[in-house]
């Protein structure tokens, strides 16, 4: 997967890429004292928050993304798959996987899910953050005007995206299937804000408001299952 950093950079500081991130660490604000996989961390913000009370390794393809010579309250290792090969076995409470499997080949991530299982610890738990299929097909239909790319998505076609390359999206029976692993839950992240105009996303109020609601939905049906992005939690 190659990573337009200037673009990634950019949405990241805009509101619309900070509530993203706000959000996610809501929804994992109740880790505590566990040892945690990051596994493709990207710029490490989710290692970051989590690392204020847990041991965190974060693993990262991308040199330049992960930055690894700029010390940070993390360890962080340059590689893919293979360097989670390496690692013993059942010696994590928690995995994090957020907006990684889209990005490997399907025929892949069953190998994939199973490198990552195997360092988990028999009671741990592996957060995986996906897009959601039939959010990305309302978002491309209301907020981007784009009929042909919505009927493409609803289609299986893959996804392209500003930062990265093509992806394809899975749905949640796949992921169960792929990782012959228990569903403890999942929550939807980007329920509304990704079909408002942009320009809607710099008033004062805002980005406090559009969280409150975000966090008040993202538990329920049927806002979960239409969110742009879902939260899939899962156990051995």
């Amino acid at each position: 997967m190659s990573v337009n950093l200037e673009s990634y950079k950019e949405w990241v500081s805009q509101p619309w890429g900070k509530i993203q991130y706000d959000l996610t660490f809501a929804q994992l604000a109740h880790i505590k004292n566990q040892r945690i996989l990051d596994f493709g961390a990207g710029f490490g913000l989710t290692s970051q928050f989590l690392a204020k009370e847990n041991e965190v390794i974060a693993i990262e393809p991308n040199e330049e993304v992960l930055d690894p010579q700029t010390p940070q309250a993390f360890q962080k290792i340059l590689g893919s798959i293979e360097k989670v090969e390496e690692l013993e076995a059942q010696s994590f409470d928690l995995i994090i996987c957020h907006n990684v499997l889209e990005y490997v080949a399907p025929q892949e991530r069953t190998t994939y899910l199973q490198a990552l299982k195997r360092v988990l610890k028999p009671d741990g738990q592996l957060s995986i953050i996906k897009h959601n299929q039939a959010g990305k097909v309302m978002q491309a239909a209301v907020f981007e005007n784009r009929i042909d790319k919505a009927l493409g998505l609803l289609n299986g076609e893959d996804f392209e995206s500003v930062s990265f390359t093509q992806g394809t999206t899975y749905s949640l029976e796949e992921l169960l299937d792929a990782s012959q692993m228990t569903l403890v839950k999942y929550q939807g992240l980007r329920c509304f804000y990704s079909l408002q105009p942009n320009a809607f996303k710099t008033g004062d109020n805002w980005f406090a408001e559009m969280t409150q609601l975000e966090l008040a939905v993202c538990d329920l049906k049927p806002y979960k299952d239409i969110s742009f992005l879902q939260h899939i939690w899962l156990k051995n």
